[in-house]
């Protein structure tokens, strides 16, 4: 099975891909709830929105101190292990939706958007959609958590090549720059199997991501450059923003 470049968003998230990113780290999500509890004054009553929260890092532990949190995701697979490892008395409310157009208006004090799961779409008009999501869905002065790459740090710490073992199975990376993106061929034999997949995702400089920010009327409050709070510079691993709605 091979998944081309413009739909790859659509298969990818399902069992394979808990295969291959079976490592994901519980204190790296631990660190980046912290950072965004010291930064953005929280309370039990607000509504967070984990937008792309895949299989639930993030929602499952912010939902476990407390808060009210909706995890939407496009992949019903990453979905339904979120609600299995969620706690019955504090668990978020999970919903399927697309990214591009999400089914609130107005109803949530915070939105996440973690991960680089952004820049997904060919079209900059469809990413550029994203961000007018977050400014539909957000509540008046609401905040937002943006977490994407930092396109310095990806060029210069590029590895073309990777192989590894995981549970059995042989995980084949090969990685590229083109056309303004950072490709992932994904080849995977899991029991003498093989399968392919892809990720593509659009390098946005800063400068672009600030400018689109502020066409959607979001305000920049605070960038990083890690989940530690570190501040950004133009080789941080991450361009970590924070903000609000104007």
């Amino acid at each position: 099975m091979v998944i081309k470049r413009k739909d790859w968003y659509r298969h990818w998230f399902g069992n394979e891909y808990l295969t291959v990113y079976a490592h994901r780290d519980e204190e790296e999500a631990r660190s980046l709830v912290n950072l965004i509890e010291k930064n953005i004054p929280l309370n039990p009553d607000h509504r967070i929105m984990d937008l792309c929260c895949g299989q639930g890092r993030h929602a499952l532990l912010l939902a476990s101190r407390g808060y009210r949190v909706v995890g939407v995701d496009l992949s019903r697979t990453l979905l339904e292990l979120a609600k299995f490892n969620a706690d019955p008395l504090k668990s978020p409310r999970f919903i399927q939706a697309d990214m591009r157009t999400l089914p609130f208006s107005g109803q949530f004090d915070v939105l996440l958007n973690l991960f680089t799961s952004f820049g997904y779409f060919e079209q900059d008009r469809e990413n550029m959609q994203v961000f007018e999501q977050f400014y539909q869905v957000l509540r008046p002065h609401g905040y937002f958590v943006f977490d994407y790459l930092n396109v310095q740090h990806v060029v210069e710490n590029l590895v073309e090549y990777q192989s590894e073992q995981s549970d059995g199975n042989r995980i084949d990376l090969e990685r590229k720059i083109k056309d303004k993106r950072v490709e992932k061929k994904i080849t995977l034999n899991k029991d003498g199997r093989l399968s392919e997949f892809f990720e593509s995702v659009k390098m946005y400089q800063p400068d672009e991501i600030f400018n689109m920010l502020k066409m959607a009327h979001l305000k920049i409050v605070n960038i990083f450059g890690d989940y530690s709070g570190i501040p950004y510079e133009i080789n941080t691993p991450r361009l970590l923003i924070i903000g609000k709605k104007t």
